[in-house]
């Protein structure tokens, strides 16, 4: 005002000789010079009110100084009827009042007869509706603004801030679609901040570090406060949009909200808060994760207490944040005293998501159990990955010691007992002497939560004497009923076997599916790939070779064959023989080409890819070199006692090899003493294909008879590839008899179900399970990156509108998008749309620890 033309030179000077700063420090003690200055002034203003209306506006006014409000009140009682309008924004809910004649102000203001009081509250859902129309130059929707007011409490501040962000977030491409917090957001959060008084903002503070409302209860002791005013800071924080129900309303908030500490500041509430909780007797892992925030690793307890933390975190599927704790109390232990037990949870949390880095101390936890540093629990997946990473002397020599370790007459550990029953299983023929060896007297002790055991006993019962209905009833109780931990994830794997073998196939692909959801939930690739491998085997059963391929492709993908060990065989075993099947047999030779461990073929999964070896060799006209594959699946079998079994139809390979060689008695022999060994219930695919080739020994005459039967069995079965090979070999035989009739009408069956087999997509038939599988296995072969882009490029979004959706480069898009064509076999948006589909929107899950959403094809992508 001084320095434009309100005021004339002459009042100009007079104005600013009353501001002089000595004259103002004069009048605060001296009365003469306080009258000098409220009386210039204000004459000042109302002469200026003459000439034209004067606004005088004041934000926080309970701040404003003493001499301030004096000089106020005195322009009220003067000002008479001059034009002048006094705005005063006044927060009556701040609990630091400027000083004490703030009241005397009150009093002169309420004495005022033109006295307007309005009361600013938050804007409401539909008033930041209204604003963002406004600032968006666009309808938005109801859903959007009600977002906008969730994230802001309808403060204005923040909810400009938004808006900014959201700008930015969509690139200048039109209005935003959806709303983003960033910079702006932050900046507006500490900005409100800066307008709190001191307990308010350590209230702030200490809400942001505590983060669960239930804690609350000792918020005094942490910010040391009076309950009742940390109570009135809650309201204030409520009001100011920051808070709702006890909780910072935004993640973002609680990084502004430390922001505004100093380092210091924020590790001392951390410090307090992890006091706090442990005499509260709060959870391990929270304790842990204020220990941490803290930075008192120096502390004694500060090992133990991440330990504690960590196991915690294991228990509730959070194995990166245990991997996170281990490795610091590893760093931290210096002394060495827990440093085994840290290396053995370790293990237990890499096995999820990191198989070969939770390898690396596999030696130093051996030398720990032969020298009895490690025992328990904690030796029980040391012990199972030295089995599948194939040292097998080293978890023979850790079994005997931890078996000597029992006391004479004691029971032991349930985990003991099953590891010992599911290395038996592995490697029978290494274990069978162990395994007796290693047995100890009594039960074992088995807690409620040791399902893993039993699970294990009836995969053995139905592995080597049948499937039974009550196992496979109990063993379906246990897939709903536990959690899926390290411990039981191997009895798991081995129970769905134990379905896929009873031929119950739509049901271990349903489990498999909440499964492969569960280990997606719990970021747990390792997992995932496991069950990746058997839904893959499960395709392959129902004679969807594409499927099977795609989802053995993906379980690769997520576990090289390198790290795999010996259960490489499990999804190899099923690339392998898809890729056969199909016909590609050069990229069958080239998984053939992939390094295998040697120890591989001294379990059951190593004879399975023997079988498939011995197949493909058989396919490519290999007979005579297949002969020694399958011979030696049959030698191994019976040396391990398990000559009974029928899981391995080697028998039938066999038939099939010496067919091709001409030598039509002894493939006759192989396929009836296959079909005599598995009856006539069950085993349908074996029984079906076997039958199909016993035909093609018999004369031509006898050959529709025993085919028609193959194809009744393999309609039964499920298995699309081998019931249009049986359905091939029935069409041959009409021809060849001359009944052109019958050859036409089966013919049209075969061509149907085979290109079901081979087509790029599979035409859908109503009323079979596998209406969904190509989607899914398409979608399950890609990596998320990749099935994000597949998503929004199927909506028939150019790159650039894609790259702006996902806020990604467009250079990124064109990559994603090279390796999806070359994954899924298409060459253009077109024919990535046909082989997509539609995307529906996602399934909605159900509550529990198995959820139902398709994890291959339409609620994964997300």
């Amino acid at each position: 005002m001084l320095a434009g033309d309100v005021f004339d030179r002459d009042r100009a000077a007079i104005v600013r000789g009353l501001l002089d700063h000595q004259l103002l420090a004069d009048a605060v003690c001296d009365g003469v010079s306080r009258s000098r200055v409220l009386d210039g002034l204000a004459t000042a203003v109302l002469e200026l009110a003459e000439q034209s209306p004067v606004v005088i506006a004041i934000d926080d006014t309970q701040y404003l100084d003493g001499f301030s409000q004096d000089w106020l009140i005195y322009l009220i009682r003067r000002a008479g009827l001059a034009r002048i309008l006094i705005v005063l924004g006044w927060r009556d809910d701040d609990v630091q009042m400027s000083p004490s004649n703030s009241r005397l102000l009150c009093a002169e203001l309420c004495q005022q007869a033109y006295l307007r009081r309005l009361l600013l509250a938050p804007l409401s859902a539909s008033g930041v509706g209204e604003l963002m129309n406004k600032r968006l130059l666009a309808s938005v929707s109801t859903e959007l603004a009600a977002e906008a007011h969730r994230l802001t409490g309808g403060n204005l501040v923040l909810l400009q801030a938004l808006l900014e962000d959201s700008w930015a977030a969509a690139r200048g491409d039109g209005p935003p679609a959806e709303l983003h917090t960033g910079p702006e957001f932050e900046r507006a959060v500490q900005l409100v901040l800066s307008r709190c008084d001191p307990v308010t903002l350590r209230v702030a503070g200490a809400i942001s570090v505590i983060g669960e409302p239930s804690r609350f209860a000792f918020l005094d002791r942490l910010v040391d406060a009076a309950s009742d005013r940390v109570a009135v800071a809650m309201q204030v924080l409520t009001r100011t949009g920051l808070v709702e129900a006890g909780r910072l309303r935004h993640p973002i908030m609680a990084g502004a909200v430390l922001n505004v500490f100093s380092a210091a500041d924020r590790s001392e509430l951390s410090r307090r808060a992890a006091d706090l909780l442990k005499a509260c007797g709060a959870d391990s892992l929270t304790i842990a994760e204020h220990f941490v925030a803290s930075g008192r690793l120096d502390d004694p307890s500060a090992v133990l207490t991440l330990v504690e933390g960590a196991q915690q975190a294991l228990e509730e599927g959070h194995s990166r944040r245990a991997t996170e704790l281990l490795r610091l109390a590893y760093q931290v232990d210096t002394e060495g005293r827990r440093r085994v037990e840290v290396l053995a949870l370790l293990l237990r949390a890499g096995w999820r998501d990191d198989l070969r880095a939770s390898v690396g101390h596999l030696s130093e936890l051996t030398e720990a159990m032969l020298g009895g540093r490690l025992k328990g629990r904690h030796a029980t997946m040391p012990i199972i990955m030295l089995l599948l990473q194939g040292r097998v002397a080293d978890a023979c020599a850790v079994l005997s010691r931890l078996a000597a370790d029992v006391p004479p007459g004691s029971r032991p550990s349930w985990e003991f007992e099953m590891v010992r029953m599911w290395l038996a299983d592995i490697y029978p023929g290494i274990f069978r002497r162990v395994a007796g060896e290693s047995r100890t007297s009594g039960t074992p002790i088995m807690p409620p939560g040791a399902i893993g055991y039993r699970l294990l006993e009836h995969f053995q019962s139905s592995h080597h004497q049948g499937a039974t209905a009550e196992c496979l009833v109990q063993a379906d109780e246990a897939f709903w009923q536990q959690p899926l931990t390290e411990i039981n994830l191997l009895p798991v794997v081995l129970a769905l076997h134990t379905m896929v073998y009873a031929e119950r196939l739509e049901e271990a692909e349903q489990r498999c599916r909440e499964l492969v959801q569960t280990c997606h939930d719990l970021q747990a690739p390792t997992w995932r790939a496991l069950f990746c491998a058997i839904a893959a085997e499960i395709a392959l059963r129902r004679g969807s070779l594409g499927v099977a391929v795609s989802r053995a492709s993906a379980a690769l993908e997520l576990i090289p064959v390198a790290d795999w060990g010996v259960l490489a065989a499990e999804p190899l075993t099923t690339l392998l023989t898809a890729q056969t099947l199909q016909g590609k047999h050069d990229e069958a030779a080239r998984t053939l080409a992939l390094r295998v461990p040697d120890v591989m073929f001294e379990t059951p999964f190593g004879l399975s890819y023997l079988l498939a070896r011995g197949r493909h060799y058989v396919e490519r006209g290999l007979a005579q070199v297949a002969l020694d594959d399958l011979q030696t699946v049959g030698d191994l079998l019976d040396q391990w006692g398990m000559a009974e079994t029928e899981t391995l139809p080697w028998r039938t390979e066999m038939a099939a090899a010496h067919l091709q060689l001409g030598n039509h008695e002894m493939a006759a022999r192989y396929a009836r003493e296959q079909l005599r060994r598995i009856g006539t219930d069950g085993h349908m695919r074996v029984r079906g294909r076997t039958l199909r080739l016993l035909a093609a020994t018999r004369e031509l005459h006898l050959r529709p008879p025993m085919l028609r039967e193959a194809v009744d069995v393999l309609h039964r079965s499920g298995d699309k590839f081998e019931l249009a090979c049986a359905l091939t070999a029935l069409h041959d035989a009409y021809t060849q008899l001359g009944e052109a009739g019958q050859a036409r009408s089966v013919a049209r069956k075969a061509n149907g179900i085979r290109q079901a087999c081979f087509a790029e997509k599979p035409a859908p038939q109503v009323g079979t399970p596998d209406m969904l599988e190509q989607t899914e296995a398409d979608m399950h072969a890609l990596s998320d990156a990749e099935r994000r882009v597949a998503k929004v490029a199927a909506k028939g979004l150019t790159n650039r509108e894609i790259a702006g959706k996902l806020y990604l480069t467009t250079s990124t898009v064109e990559q994603h998008l090279t390796r999806i064509y070359r994954k899924l076999g298409v060459s253009s948006r077109v024919q990535l749309l046909s082989r997509l589909g539609p995307q529906p929107p996602p399934t909605p899950r159900r509550r529990g620890r198995l959820r139902l959403a398709d994890p291959w094809g339409h609620a994964a992508p997300q």
